[in-house]
């Protein structure tokens, strides 16, 4: 394969440019980060598409997706109108999970046939996820808003969402998006505004429902424990209710059977756990994957090099005591343990859905240990007075001690 033209790129890149900086503004409130960061985004997606791409980092899922999004959109059909082609839709894809497809047929009605279609529409959503994140951290951990804004950069530019989300286009972010979003809702709750929560909550999970459909069951599941680390939370019979209603309103619109064949099919593929979950959490090794995921190697990198500060941050969330941290450290551990379970899905895709709670553990973890260096400064000045005592010229005082006063 090659290249796309240069001319087929120009709408998605300038929508990724001008939508990206004005979905960053809404967050952080900020015109020149908003704008660097989607220029940057944007930069990267001209040059893939337009330079280097080859079609070696696709997969055949992709095809698939971009396939039946090409009928769909040749029938016009999209986001806004596939209910009333319900069944058209329903017997083109074949599938009872039709979100993607009908993404990816809006996609192309929005920016032309073409690979680069989705992954334009993915980059959009990666500014979406941010912010939720970012806006998450800031009501729900006590992140201060300049702090938040770093997140969001962090986020919006974190190497492995950046690779998949530009190079490849997966479900998987939508995914995420979709947990991102049922994410921010546990802060509102934790903020006290449990109303609003249960509305951008009942959003997310619809998403989730029609692409991953067990993700709304752990990530109620995730909420109901975390409940009990929570002591204010314990004692709110509301928010109880709010987390039975919503568990059993899940299972509802997804069907006995739907739950019963994921438990069947999670006893099927169950393997070793310890390796499972060693495999899912560090797999691949940095320069060693197989060609088709050769783009991950220097994202690869960097994220092992970092994972000593997500543990770190992990603990760091945790012992904030909110309700939103122990959500976070409670979820983050369900989906770990959950794929290292299952054989057939320890690879590095299925970790995009969770890869901006990595970020934010990365995060907070290099936070906690700057923060607990500066705070032993003083401390470790105070001890060692001979050392600096040392470093001073000869009958010069020392820094700090008391000055004879002028005139005696």
């Amino acid at each position: 394969m090659h290249p796309f033209p240069l001319d087929d790129l120009i709408l998605p890149t300038l929508a990724i440019l001008m939508v990206g900086s004005m979905i960053s503004l809404g967050f952080t409130r900020r015109p020149v980060l908003s704008f660097a960061v989607a220029a940057l985004k944007a930069g990267l997606f001209l040059l893939y598409f337009g330079v280097f791409f080859d079609g070696t980092y696709t997969f055949l899922d992709d095809w698939r997706y971009l396939h039946v999004g090409e009928l769909l959109a040749h029938q016009h059909i999209g986001i806004f109108n596939f209910v009333r082609n319900y069944h058209y839709v329903l017997s083109t894809v074949e599938s009872v999970n039709l979100s993607y497809y009908i993404y990816n047929a809006s996609s192309i009605n929005v920016f032309g046939p073409g690979y680069y279609a989705p992954v334009a529409m993915n980059i959009l959503l990666t500014f979406v996820a941010a912010g939720l994140l970012a806006g998450t951290a800031r009501i729900g951990l006590g992140m201060s808003r300049r702090t938040s804004m770093g997140l969001f950069a962090l986020l919006a530019l974190a190497p492995s969402i950046l690779a998949w989300s530009t190079i490849t286009h997966m479900k998987d972010i939508l995914v995420a998006t979709g947990t991102a979003t049922v994410v921010y809702a546990v802060a509102l709750v934790d903020s006290g505004k449990p109303w609003r929560a249960l509305l951008i909550a009942a959003a997310g999970a619809a998403v989730l429902m029609v692409t991953r459909f067990y993700v709304p069951l752990t990530l109620g599941a995730a909420f109901g424990m975390s409940l009990l680390f929570s002591r204010r939370a314990r004692r709110s019979p509301w928010l109880w209710l709010m987390a039975i209603v919503a568990l059993a309103g899940v299972v509802h619109m997804l069907g006995h059977g739907s739950v019963t064949g994921a438990l069947h099919k999670l006893r099927e593929n169950a393997g070793n756990p310890i390796s499972g979950i060693v495999r899912f959490v560090a797999t691949p090794i940095p320069f060693h994957t197989t060609p088709g995921y050769g783009f991950l190697d220097l994202p690869q990198l960097i994220y092992w090099l970092l994972l000593p500060f997500e543990v770190y941050g992990m603990v760091s969330v945790w012992r904030k005591r909110t309700l939103t941290g122990h959500f976070l450290v409670i979820y983050f551990l369900i989906m770990t343990v959950l794929y290292g379970l299952q054989t057939t899905l320890q690879g590095p895709r299925h970790r995009i859905q969770i890869d901006g709670l990595i970020v934010i553990f990365q995060y907070h973890g290099i936070l906690a240990l700057v923060r607990h260096h500066f705070r032993l400064m003083p401390r470790f000045r105070a001890a060692f007075p001979a050392a600096r005592s040392e470093r001073s010229a000869p009958g010069e005082p020392l820094h700090g001690a008391p000055q004879p006063e002028r005139g005696t």
